[in-house]
C-alpha cells in the first residue's frame, strides 16, 4: 500500500471536493463532457460518452440535483460527480478527487461551510450472477424508450449459466441518412439492501465476460475467433465452423475492460472491423493476448473481401468486383455471399490470414489502458469495514485505509444439514487458474486451529493471502471476515442432485420450488457437466428437428427426458443398450441424448471400475447416464455392473476396523449404453452366463434401422449417413442444455405435478396395452413399462413446446424400438422361463445316459460289479406306451435335492425355478402342492427329490433312443 506522508489536514476532503463538484456541477460538465444539453425538462445532462466512439449524446446521462450518472448502453455507473471524473480520465478516487479541486480550488473544509439536508443516496443496484433459471423466461420483452428489440443475446459463465442480456435495438435512420442501433445490456440485480430483485438495464463490473464463454470451455482444443460485435460473432460461428466465435461487450473503445484469459493458450484469429478504431483495437488486443500467453495470434487478410464470392462446377471461387465498405464486418461478408464453403478454400490455400504473431517475445504495451474501476461491494452483510470486489476482501480501520485480505472470497449462505446440524459457511473463489472452488468451512473449525483447520485448506485449494502485509495481520482479519458474517437468510447443505421435494437440484442452480434454498456440496463428487449453449430454438432447429423420421435418434432424446420421470411414477432404474456394426453412428447418438442435458463430454466410458461407476450414477441421479462402448468394460464384472445400475444402490463397504464404511451411494436414474455386442455376447467373452434380470435391467436394441443407413431412417436433406452423423456432432458441441431446464421449469410449475404424474402414468398403461399382447411375460411387461415411459416422456417434452416434434413422434420412436427388442429377443414370452426350461434341457440332454441311473437297472438295487453312475444327478425311469407301430417310450427324472440347487440351477432363485416349471408342468407337484415329492428311490430308500415328467423338445429325441 501506498502509505500517506506529511500533513494532510489542509487537503480538502472527499466530502468536501463532493460538495464544491455538485455546486459547481456545470462547470465540471462543460470540462469533461462538453457538447453536452440539458433534457428531461433540465432535470439532466447529457453528452457523447468520450470512453466510447459516440457521434452524439443519448445513453450517458448526469441528474443535475444529485451528480448520479449512468450510461444504460454499456451499464457504466457512479454515485457522484468524483466517480464520472474517474470514468472518463481513468485512475484512481484520489486521483479524480485532486482534479476536481485543482479545477475548483476546493479548500479544506468547505463542505461546512452551508449545512444543507440531503437526501438519502440512491440505492445501489448488484448485478446477480448467474441469473435464477426461474426468472430468465420473465426477462423484458420490450426496453421502455426503444420498444421491441431486433436481437438479443446471451452473455453465459464458463458452465453456460446466464450472466447477462444484451438487446440490440435498430433506430431510424440519423440525420445523414444513416441507420442507427443502440445497445441496452440487461441484467437481475438485487438492491444492496438486500430487499429487492429485479431486472436492470446495466452492464455487468468489470471484467466483462466474453460472449460464448461455455462454447469456449467446452471445446477447450478448438481455435477462436475474436470479432468486435455481437452480430458479426454470429456471422463468423457461421462462416467459421471450426472455429469457436466470440466477442467482448461494448464494442472497440471497451476491449479493455473484458476479461481476456479465457484466450490464455489458444490460437486466436482476430477479424477487425473495417475502419480505423477497429484495426487500433485488434492491434492492442493482439498485444494484450501475446502478454496472456495465447499460442498464436492471427489476423484476417480484409484485402481478401474486395473480391466477390462466387462458383464454378460447384467449387467455391473468388472474383473481382466485391466491395468491402468502411465499417464493414462478418456480419456483411456473410450478406454479401461469402460462405463456410469459401472461407474454408481460402483457408486452406493460406489466402485467408495475414501473418502469426508470436507470442515468445512480448511487446510493451504501447498505450496504457484505463485503470480498472473498483467494483462495487457485493452484499451487505459482511462484518463492518470489510468489503469484497472483483480484487479481493479489503478491510477499512480506523484510520479509512482500505488494505487489503485476500483474492475474492465470496461467503454464500450459512448452512446446515436437515437435522439441523454440521453448520457452517459455505464459500467460493478462483485459484490463480481461474478454476471455481466452492468449500463449506465447518464452523467448529473457526473455534480451533484457524491457521490449520481454515486458513491452510483454503490455502491449498489456491486462495491467496494479500501479499503486502504481514501473514499475521491477514489471518487474523480472514477470521474476523468469516467469524463476523451473519445473515437471517439459511440455505441446506445436500450431498445429492436431482429431486428434494418440488425442487429439482442441478449442479448451478435449483429448479422448482422449496422450503429453503439449496446448496450441493459434496468433497470429490463428480459432477455432471450440465451446462448450456445456444438458444432452446437453437437446440429444435439444428438438432431437434433432424430426430423426426429417425426413430432411434428422437427415441434416445425421449430416455433423455425420462431420467426425471422415474421418481414421480417411483419407477426403478434402468437402462438401454444399442448394439451393432461399429460404424453405424452409434456414438453420435449418444451425444444426440446427451444434448438435452449439456455438452458432448456427458458421455462417459465404460471403461471404469465398479466403484467409479458408483460415484458416476450416484451424480447422475434423477436423470441420464450416457456410457459408451460396452467392449471397454472388463466382461468378468459387466453383469454385475449393470445389476448395480440397475438396482440404483453401491456397495456396502466395511473400514479397517471391521464398521461400516462411507454411506451407500444410492440413485435412480436411466442409462444408455452402446457397443459392438449384446450383453450376453460379451459377457460370454469371460464364461459368463447372461441372467434374465440382467436383460431385463439393459434392454438391448439392434442399432440398425435397417434402411441401408445405419441407425438412420432418414437423411432429412444430407447426401449420405455420414454426412448427417458428421453434422450432428458439429451441432452438439454448440447447441445443448436448454432443453432440460425448459422441461424442468415446466416439469415443476406450481400446482401442475400432480397433473402430469397421471397423464404420464395413464400414457405409459395405454403404450404397454397397445404394444403388448395380454399373455406379455412379465419380463416383457417391465421392459415395456420402459419404453412407454421415453415415450410419455417425449411426448410430455413435445407438449411443454421443448422438442419441435409433431404430436405423436416420441410414441412411434417408442414402439419402433420396442418391437426390434421383441424380435431380436424372440417374442413377448417369457425370458426367465424360457432360460429355466433350457437349463434344465440342456442337462437332460447332455447327461440323461451318464449321471441319471436306470431305474430298472439291477446294478441300482444289487449288483455290485454292475456299471455305476458317476457323479450321479438323479434317477431316470423309462416306460413303453402302446403296441405296434404305436409303441414308444417316456422318461421321468428324479432329481435329487443337492443336484438341483448346487447343480443345475446353481445361481438362480429356486423358488422362482420350481414355480415356474410347475406353471408349465414339467415338475409333479407332491400330494401337498409342493415342488419335491417324497418318493422311495432305489437304493437310496425314502427322500424327497424333484420329478420331471416331460420336457418340450425333448419327446422326438426319446421317441428316437427308443
Amino acid at each position: 500500500m501506498t502509505q500517506r506522508t506529511g500533513n494532510t489536514s489542509k487537503r480538502p476532503s472527499f466530502a468536501d471536493v463532493k460538495g464544491a463538484a455538485l455546486k459547481n456541477i456545470d462547470r465540471v460538465l462543460a470540462h469533461w463532457l462538453p457538447n453536452g444539453k440539458r433534457v428531461d425538462g433540465g432535470k439532466e445532462y447529457t453528452a457523447p460518452n468520450p470512453t466510447r466512439t459516440d457521434k452524439r449524446a443519448g445513453s450517458l446521462k448526469v441528474n443535475l440535483s444529485k451528480g448520479t450518472w449512468a450510461d444504460f448502453a454499456t451499464g457504466d455507473k457512479g454515485g457522484d460527480l468524483i466517480d464520472l471524473v474517474r470514468y472518463i480520465d481513468g485512475g484512481t478516487d484520489v486521483e479524480a478527487c485532486k482534479k476536481l479541486a485543482d479545477l475548483l480550488s476546493v479548500s479544506a473544509g468547505s463542505a461546512t461551510t452551508k449545512s444543507t439536508p440531503t437526501k438519502p443516496a440512491a440505492p445501489e443496484w448488484i448485478a446477480i450472477q448467474p441469473i435464477p433459471a426461474e426468472v430468465m423466461n420473465k426477462c423484458p420483452a420490450k426496453h421502455r424508450q426503444h420498444g421491441a428489440p431486433s436481437k438479443v443475446w446471451i452473455y453465459r459463465d464458463a458452465q453456460g449459466q446466464p450472466v447477462m442480456a444484451l438487446y440490440r435495438f435498430d433506430l431510424g435512420p440519423d440525420e445523414d441518412g444513416k441507420p442507427r442501433k443502440v445497445f441496452a445490456p440487461l441484467t437481475w440485480c438485487k438492491r444492496s439492501d438486500g430487499q429487492t430483485t429485479q431486472w436492470r438495464w446495466q452492464g455487468l463490473l468489470e471484467p466483462r465476460p466474453l460472449l460464448r464463454l461455455d462454447e469456449l470451455a467446452q471445446r477447450a482444443d478448438t481455435p477462436v475467433v475474436l470479432c468486435e460485435g455481437e452480430k458479426a460473432a454470429d456471422a463468423a460461428a457461421e462462416l467459421m465452423p471450426d472455429y469457436v466465435a466470440t466477442c467482448w461487450p461494448n464494442g472497440s473503445n471497451s476491449w479493455h475492460k473484458a476479461d481476456l484469459t479465457p484466450l490464455k493458450g489458444r490460437t486466436v484469429v482476430l477479424w477487425p472491423d473495417n475502419d480505423a478504431s477497429g484495426k487500433s483495437c485488434m492491434d492492442a488486443i493482439e498485444l494484450k493476448l501475446i502478454e496472456l500467453g495465447a499460442a498464436s495470434v492471427q489476423r484476417i487478410a480484409l484485402d481478401m473481401f474486395k473480391f466477390k464470392p462466387s462458383s464454378k462446377g460447384g467449387k467455391p471461387t473468388l472474383v473481382k468486383g466485391g466491395k468491402w465498405a468502411e465499417g464493414d464486418d462478418a456480419a456483411d461478408a456473410l450478406a454479401k455471399g461469402w460462405t463456410a464453403a469459401h472461407v474454408a478454400e481460402m483457408a486452406r490455400s493460406g489466402e485467408f490470414f495475414g501473418g502469426a504473431a508470436e507470442p515468445t517475445e512480448p511487446q510493451e504495451q504501447k498505450t496504457k489502458a484505463p485503470a480498472k474501476r473498483p467494483a462495487k461491494s457485493k452484499n451487505d452483510l459482511l462484518p463492518g469495514g470489510f468489503r469484497l470486489t472483483a480484487e479481493g476482501v479489503f478491510y477499512s480501520g480506523d484510520d479509512g485505509e482500505a488494505r487489503p485480505v485476500c483474492s475474492p472470497l465470496e461467503i454464500i449462505a450459512r448452512t446446515r444439514d436437515d437435522k439441523g446440524h454440521n453448520w457452517g459457511l459455505l464459500v467460493e473463489f478462483d485459484d490463480p487458474d481461474g478454476a471455481k472452488k466452492r468449500w463449506n468451512i465447518p464452523a467448529r473449525t473457526m473455534t480451533g486451529d484457524f491457521g490449520k483447520d481454515v486458513l491452510g485448506p483454503l490455502v491449498d485449494m489456491g486462495l491467496r493471502l494479500a501479499g503486502s502485509r504481514s501473514g499475521r495481520n491477514a489471518r487474523n482479519d480472514l477470521q474476523s471476515y468469516l467469524a463476523g458474517f451473519d445473515s437471517a437468510q439459511r440455505a441446506r447443505l445436500v450431498t445429492r442432485l436431482g429431486w428434494h421435494g418440488n425442487a429439482f437440484l442441478l449442479p448451478e442452480q435449483q429448479i422448482g420450488s422449496h422450503a429453503e434454498h439449496l446448496h450441493f456440496y459434496e468433497a470429490g463428487a463428480q459432477l455432471p457437466p450440465i451446462s448450456e449453449a445456444g438458444s432452446l430454438e437453437q437446440w429444435q432447429q439444428q438438432i431437434g428437428a433432424l430426430c423426426v423420421g429417425n426413430h432411434r435418434l428422437a427415441f434416445v432424446v425421449s430416455v433423455a427426458f425420462a431420467g426425471p420421470l422415474l421418481n414421480l411414477l417411483g419407477h426403478e432404474s434402468g437402462g438401454f443398450h444399442l448394439y451393432g456394426d461399429s460404424s453405424g453412428g452409434k456414438t453420435t447418438h449418444l451425444q444426440v441424448a446427451a444434448s438435452v442435458y449439456g455438452g458432448p463430454r456427458l458421455v462417459r466410458s465404460w471403461r471404469s471400475t465398479d466403484n467409479a461407476l458408483e460415484s458416476i450414477a450416484a451424480a447422475h441421479s434423477d436423470g441420464l447416464l450416457v456410457l459408451d462402448e460396452i467392449g471397454m468394460c472388463d466382461p468378468r464384472i459387466i453383469g454385475e455392473t449393470v445389476y448395480m445400475l440397475g438396482n440404483g444402490t453401491g456397495k456396502a463397504r466395511a473400514n479397517d476396523r471391521g464398521q461400516a464404511g462411507r454411506q451407500v451411494q444410492e440413485w435412480r436414474l436411466l442409462f444408455l449404453s452402446t457397443g459392438e455386442k449384446t450383453l450376453a455376447q460379451h459377457m460370454a467373452d469371460a464364461n459368463k452366463e447372461l441372467k434374465a434380470g440382467m436383460e431385463v435391467r439393459m434392454l438391448a436394441v439392434p442399432a440398425d434401422a435397417s434402411k441401408g443407413l445405419g441407425m438412420f431412417d432418414v437423411l432429412n436433406g444430407f447426401e449420405d449417413a455420414a454426412a448427417l452423423s458428421d453434422a450432428l456432432k458439429a451441432r452438439v458441441a454448440k447447441y445443448y442444455g436448454t432443453p432440460l431446464t425448459a422441461f424442468l421449469h415446466a416439469l415443476c410449475a406450481p400446482g401442475e405435478m400432480l397433473r402430469w404424474t397421471v397423464i404420464i402414468r395413464r400414457t405409459v398403461e395405454q403404450f404397454i396395452t397397445q404394444n403388448l399382447p395380454a399373455s406379455a411375460s412379465g419380463q416383457a411387461q417391465r421392459a415395456a413399462l420402459r419404453f412407454g415411459l421415453a415415450a410419455a416422456a417425449g411426448e410430455l417434452a413435445t407438449a411443454f413446446g421443448v422438442t419441435g416434434w409433431p404430436d405423436g413422434t416420441a410414441t412411434t420412436a417408442a414402439r419402433v424400438c420396442l418391437h426390434a427388442w421383441l424380435a431380436e429377443r424372440g417374442g413377448a414370452g417369457n425370458f426367465e422361463g424360457d432360460a429355466i426350461l433350457a437349463r434344465l434341457h440342456q442337462v437332460i440332454e447332455r447327461f440323461g445316459e451318464s449321471r441319471f441311473t436306470r431305474w430298472e437297472s439291477t446294478a441300482a438295487k444289487i449288483d455290485e460289479h454292475g456299471p455305476r453312475t458317476i457323479d450321479r444327478l438323479g434317477f431316470r425311469k423309462t416306460m413303453e406306451h402302446g403296441m405296434g407301430d404305436a409303441l414308444h417310450t417316456t422318461n421321468t427324472y428324479y432329481v435329487l435335492p443337492e443336484a438341483w440347487r448346487a447343480e443345475i440351477f446353481k445361481g438362480m432363485n429356486i423358488s422362482a425355478v420350481n414355480k415356474e416349471l410347475l406353471q408349465r408342468g414339467v415338475l409333479e407337484p407332491s400330494s401337498d402342492g409342493k415342488a419335491s415329492s417324497l418318493v422311495r428311490l432305489p437304493g437310496l430308500g425314502q427322500q424327497r427329490c424333484y420329478i420331471v415328467k416331460t420336457i418340450p423338445g425333448t419327446e422326438e429325441s426319446e421317441a428316437g433312443a427308443a
